[in-house]
C-alpha cells in the first residue's frame, strides 16, 4: 500500500482534531462572556435529555441521507456505482476528515469516474456541495419572504431581503452561466475556477434530467438539510431558545454557509459565534442560543468523528489503493 497522505496520518488528524477543540472551546468562552457567564450557566436544567434524544434522530437520518445524494453525484453521467456500504464509509471517513481539510480530497478522488483525473473528481466535489445547497438556499428564500411577508422585523432587513431576492437572481446568474462555460473551462487563474464552478452546477442539472434515476438524490439532500435543522430547533429547544421556525431555517442558512469544505477546521470557532448572533438577531436569548448552537454542533461535527475514527481503518485497508490509483 502506499504511504498515507498527509491528512490521514494519525498526527495531523489529531492536531487538526485538538485544534478544533480549542477554536471550539474558545468560541464558547468568547460568546458566554458576551452574554454573561451567569446568564448562561442558569440555562442549564435537568430537562435535557428528551430533546437531545430528538436531536440525535434528527442527525442520524440526515447522516443516513447524505449517503443517498453521495452515491447519486457519483453515479451521474456514467460515474462509479458506489454500493451502499462503500457510500457509508466514504461519508463518514470525509465528514471526520474535514477537519484536517481532507474531506474533500477522498470525495475528490472517489467521486470522478474511472480513467479521469483530479479536475474531474473536484468538479464532483463542487456538484454535491451544489446538491446539498439546493433545498437550503430556496428554503431560506422561502422562510425571508414569510418573514416579510408577516411584517416581521425579526431577524432585520439584512438577513431577510438579501435571501429574498439573491436567491433567485443567483438561480438565473447560474442558469446563464452554465450556457456559457465552456468559455471558461480550462482557463488559468479565477476564469479556471469559475469554470469548474459551472461545470459543477452542470452535474447538477444532469442530475435533474435524469431525474428518473437520480431522484433519491434531491430527496437524499433535503432530507440531509431537513434533518439538520431539525436537529438544530432540537438543540435549542431546551434553553427555550427556539424563534420562528422561518427565523431558525436563516439563522440555519447563515451557518450552513460556513460548511465543512469552505473554512479550516469545518468552521470550529466560528460558525459558534455567527449561529448565536443570528438567532439572537431573530428574537432568541442570547445566552440560550450560544448553549443550544454548541449543542448542535455536538452533534453536527463532534459526534461524526466517532463513525470516521471506526471507517478510517477499513478504508485504508480496503480501498485507499483503488481509490488513489484512478488517474
Amino acid at each position: 500500500m502506499r504511504p498515507l497522505a498527509r491528512w490521514d496520518r494519525p498526527l495531523p488528524l489529531l492536531a487538526s482534531t485538538a485544534a478544533a477543540a480549542l477554536a471550539f472551546l474558545a468560541a464558547l468562552a468568547a460568546m458566554s462572556a458576551i452574554a454573561g457567564w451567569s446568564r448562561v450557566t442558569s440555562q442549564f436544567h435537568g430537562r435535557l435529555s428528551s430533546w437531545f434524544a430528538v436531536a440525535f434522530a434528527a442527525e442520524l437520518v440526515s447522516f443516513c441521507a447524505y449517503v443517498l445524494a453521495y452515491r447519486s453525484v457519483a453515479a451521474v453521467e456514467d460515474g462509479r456505482r458506489l454500493s451502499i456500504r462503500e457510500a457509508i464509509t466514504l461519508v463518514a471517513v470525509g465528514f471526520g476528515a474535514f477537519l484536517a481539510k481532507g474531506g474533500a480530497a477522498i470525495d475528490s478522488k472517489a467521486l470522478r469516474r474511472r480513467g479521469t483525473g483530479k479536475r474531474e473528481g473536484d468538479v464532483r466535489v463542487l456538484a454535491l456541495d451544489a446538491l446539498e445547497h439546493a433545498p437550503l438556499a430556496p428554503a431560506a428564500c422561502a422562510a425571508a419572504i414569510t418573514l416579510l411577508a408577516q411584517g416581521s422585523r425579526k431577524p432585520g432587513l439584512d438577513f431577510t431581503l438579501p435571501w429574498a431576492t439573491l436567491v433567485p437572481i443567483g438561480a438565473l446568474l447560474a442558469f446563464i452561466g452554465v450556457r456559457h462555460r465552456r468559455r471558461f473551462v480550462d482557463r488559468e487563474g479565477w476564469r479556471g475556477k469559475l469554470g469548474n464552478i459551472l461545470e459543477a452546477i452542470n452535474v447538477l442539472f444532469g442530475l435533474v434530467r435524469d431525474w428518473r434515476d437520480h431522484w433519491l438524490g434531491f430527496a437524499g439532500a433535503t432530507l440531509y438539510w431537513a434533518g439538520d435543522v431539525t436537529c438544530l430547533w432540537a438543540c435549542l429547544r431546551p434553553f427555550d431558545a427556539a424563534p420562528p421556525f422561518a427565523a431558525i431555517v436563516l439563522a440555519h442558512a447563515v451557518g450552513y454557509t460556513l460548511t465543512r469544505r469552505t473554512l479550516p477546521l469545518a468552521g470550529a470557532g466560528i460558525v459558534e459565534i455567527a449561529m448565536p448572533l443570528t438567532l439572537a438577531a431573530a428574537g432568541a436569548p442570547l445566552a440560550g442560543a450560544i448553549l443550544g448552537v454548541c449543542a448542535y454542533r455536538l452533534f453536527n461535527l463532534w459526534l461524526p468523528l466517532l463513525p470516521a475514527a471506526a471507517a478510517l481503518p477499513h478504508l485504508r485497508k480496503r480501498s485507499t489503493v483503488q481509490l488513489r490509483q484512478q488517474a
